[in-house]
């Protein structure tokens, strides 16, 4: 007998943080009760960087149309793929893949999990695409959330409250020792030319209005009047890149940050930070916080979305409001200035990510969706 399919769908050609955890995903059910597939939109003539991963990683990946209206349109395609491949559950991650398989789905009475990761609103065409999306989304069969918090607004939506179920992210927590730190933080310093001794202080993700990134350059500056030793990162691309260079030098950062731009490996660094800042205006369950937690670094995280919940009881993330650059500022000061400070809150950080957002709690929590799903086409 087969086992049951389920297509895991997303728009996107490259892997970031969310297209990690759909490999988490199809990683956790190689030898499991269901077959993962993983799906993806790709432009003509163009390589797709999630696809060539999940192949390289011996996954099922389906490359689909990026055309929406066309006579080989990406519905049609998404259509035959369910049908072809009898897919069980379709799994969508993002308004493209919310609004086309829900239109698939409802063809061919397909049922569909939408996966809610946040939405950005980054400019007025991703506004009216997430309206559109926040429209059809009582259509799913369910929805998941990435936090207690997300679901919680979500239930409070009469005809959604039923159809709410979690399922959070998890991260894998690597052997920290001693030399691999040490190695860490003089390649991380060697790659960015800054001095050897110097403290680091870093930010991550897309380069877009929600992420907060200004409110990181504002409070780069207040630390450089404070601190004399402190240097800055800043990982990631997006729209404003080039705004936000304009301004760092117009602060004058220019000597103590660089722009790294997209670093595929950036885990193999992460241990050689001295604290890791994430500025957020909005956001759900960042990837790039679980990550700094498990290297054993110190997170300074603005209290948004699912933030706080990732800080846990125990506090394992400095916790500032929203667009508080002081904040900030004073929160990096006291981890910088107090080693003792510093190892307390990576501590909190390392312990909570191991008890909370473990791959084998993931797991429990896809499966469960995947069983209520089958069991209710039964």
């Amino acid at each position: 007998m087969s086992l049951p399919r389920i297509l895991h769908l997303r728009a996107s050609n490259f892997v970031g943080g969310p297209e990690r955890q759909l490999l988490r995903y199809a990683e956790a059910d190689r030898n499991g009760p269901f077959q993962i597939y993983l799906g993806t939109f790709v432009e003509p003539h163009k390589r797709c960087e999630f696809l060539e991963t999940a192949r390289l990683h011996g996954f099922k990946a389906l490359p689909l149309p990026s055309l929406t209206i066309a006579r080989q349109s990406a519905l049609s395609a998404l259509v035959h793929e369910l049908r072809s491949h009898e897919i069980s559950l379709l799994c969508t991650h993002g308004y493209k893949a919310d609004i086309l398989g829900l239109l698939a789905g409802r063809l061919i009475n397909t049922p569909i999990a939408c996966f809610l990761r946040g939405w950005t609103s980054e400019n007025r065409r991703i506004r009216f695409y997430e309206s559109i999306d926040r429209l059809v989304l009582p259509l799913s069969h369910k929805i998941v959330c990435l936090s207690e918090d997300q679901a919680a607004r979500l239930k409070r939506v009469p005809l959604l409250r039923t159809r709410v179920r979690i399922v959070t992210n998890a991260i894998d927590v690597p052997e920290l020792s001693p030399d691999g730190i040490a190695k860490a933080r003089q390649s991380i310093r060697d790659l960015l030319g800054f001095p050897a001794s110097c403290s680091l202080v870093a930010s991550a993700g897309r380069l877009s209005p929600e992420k907060g990134v200004a409110v990181f350059l504002d409070a780069a500056v207040q630390l450089v009047g404070c601190i004399s030793n402190v240097y800055f990162v800043i990982f990631g691309e997006g729209p404003l890149r080039a705004e936000l260079v304009l301004k760092s030098k117009r602060l004058g950062l220019s000597n103590r940050l660089r722009f790294a731009g997209f670093v595929p490996r950036l885990r193999d660094y992460l241990s050689g930070l001295d604290v890791l800042v994430n500025a957020s205006f909005s956001e759900e369950m960042p990837n790039i916080v679980l990550e700094a937690m498990a290297a054993g670094v110190p997170v300074v995280a603005s209290s948004v979305g699912g933030v706080a919940e990732i800080a846990g009881p125990d506090a394992g993330i400095s916790l500032f409001s929203p667009g508080d650059a002081k904040g900030i500022t004073e929160a990096v000061a006291t981890i910088v200035r107090d080693p003792q400070a510093a190892k307390r809150l990576s501590e909190r950080g390392l312990k909570r990510v191991k008890e909370a957002y473990s791959p084998e709690r993931q797991r429990t929590q896809l499966h469960t969706l995947y069983r209520e799903h089958l069991a209710n086409r039964r």
